[in-house]
């Protein structure tokens, strides 16, 4: 094979569950599916900060967010460190980003060409919840296009729109681009609106009824709450708001599927490195909350396909995998060089059969918390002035619900202060 291209999807408050192939009974996404059929579906990817802005920061650096220093949503990248665009636009690669973007700015507006993290062609905008109004892209020379139809397959057409350039020229190419979907509000065509309509919901066994609505600021959801339209819809209706992200889950697949069609015909299906994920979940009412920035598995946990032409199937994977891996994976798989600056581990002799482990743990952060996940176990830790106080302990290979918390079990105090050891010192070094 020559020099591989990759097509890097990801999608915005995707839970690791909702798809198909993680056994999700109330959400279809038949081209995921068959793409984890054709490559590994991975059930244990976690996102090292489970919220917009800082998750990208990480992506795109390999860093863990304290390392990075993007930490709020708006923040830029660190100027100086080398990124995931960077690393193929030195190797001779052809690099182009399509959608939302989220560093350095909020809003619709241009993304500065000092901001772009070193993508030679760039279609996207900072952030700007709601599919249907005021849906705008800006190009490379900081030009706008609105669109008058949904946001996702208006990212689609324009990703489609880059492979077909990219693909006919002679240097291979990497192309990532980043749905707003999933994210709130939750406003799928009405054709998928349709396919849920009515739908009976499985909640999963830690839900608890809640309000799931989340007001958006950008742009500013009318006020009272009870006059938005999207309130009315959804608002104090949990099953309705999953019925709806999940419509919102298929149309993306539909979207994928569209994406895989596009490398056949272009003849490049054979030579490309296909990878979708998430930035981080949606708590959806497991454990009486919602939305995102927990350490709990439906917030800190992401999808991960990874198809790789010519290595194995069909393979279902519990490794621990993370955000930062995914940009020394990337390299590794074309041939490239490591990047010095990531804390990344590669997959790559992994993805290639060569080894059973990629690593031993996983981090994740949050501002005022840190976890560590570590044989079938995770610790959550409050960061106080004097170290760290535990908060969340389960045995996910016992308890994937994360019902029982044993923070406080003296059963398992040797583990837990192990656990904490290992955490502090990450959390230590992470923020040198």
């Amino acid at each position: 094979m020559s020099q591989p291209n990759i097509l890097f999807m990801f999608t915005d408050q995707q839970n690791r569950y909702a798809l198909g192939c993680m056994d999700n009974p109330n959400v279809e996404t038949p081209n995921l599916d068959r793409l984890a059929k054709r490559g590994v579906l991975f059930r244990r990817c976690y996102s090292n900060d489970p919220v917009c802005g800082p998750f990208r920061g990480s992506l795109m650096t390999g860093q863990y967010t304290s390392r990075c220093r993007v930490r709020d949503n708006g923040d830029p990248l660190p100027e100086g460190t080398t990124t995931f665009a960077d690393a193929f636009n030195a190797a001779g690669y052809q690099t182009s980003w399509v959608g939302k973007w989220h560093l350095g700015g909020n809003g619709n507006c241009p993304i500065p060409v000092g901001l772009r993290g070193g993508f030679q062609r760039f279609k996207g905008y900072q952030c700007y919840n709601g599919f249907y109004k005021d849906v705008c892209f800006y190009d490379e020379q900081d030009r706008e296009h609105r669109y008058d139809y949904h946001r996702t397959d208006v990212t689609t057409d324009i990703a489609i729109s880059e492979l077909e350039l990219l693909a006919g020229k002679d240097k291979p190419f990497m192309l990532m681009m980043s749905y707003q979907a999933p994210h709130y509000p939750e406003q799928p065509a009405p054709e998928y609106e349709a396919l849920y309509k009515g739908r009976k919901i499985i909640r999963r066994p830690n839900c608890q009824d809640i309000n799931p609505f989340t007001p958006t600021v950008s742009p500013r959801s009318p006020r009272p709450v009870e006059s938005d339209p999207d309130f009315q819809r959804y608002g104090n209706n949990l099953d309705e708001y999953i019925r709806l992200y999940n419509a919102m889950c298929t149309q993306i697949d539909a979207n994928v599927g569209r994406l895989l069609a596009t490398l056949e015909r272009l003849g490049v299906a054979d030579n490309t490195i296909v990878v979708f994920t998430s930035d981080h979940g949606d708590m959806q009412g497991s454990h009486g909350l919602k939305n995102k920035c927990l350490p709990h598995e439906e917030s800190a946990g992401i999808p991960l396909i990874m198809h790789v032409p010519g290595l194995a199937g069909g393979r279902i994977s519990d490794e621990l995998v993370s955000g930062i891996d995914m940009m020394p994976t990337c390299l590794e798989l074309a041939g490239l060089n490591p990047v010095e600056s990531v804390d990344g581990v590669s997959m790559a002799t992994f993805l290639r059969g060569e080894r059973a482990m990629t690593q031993d743990a996983i981090f994740s952060e949050r501002g005022d918390w840190c976890m560590i996940v570590r044989d079938g176990w995770k610790l959550a830790a409050e960061r106080q002035d004097d170290g760290l106080a535990p908060t969340l302990m389960t045995n996910l290979d016992e308890d994937p619900f994360e019902l029982n918390n044993r923070a406080e079990d003296s059963a398992v105090s040797g583990l837990r202060q192990e656990m904490l050891a290992m955490l502090s010192k990450w959390d230590h070094d992470v923020r040198l």
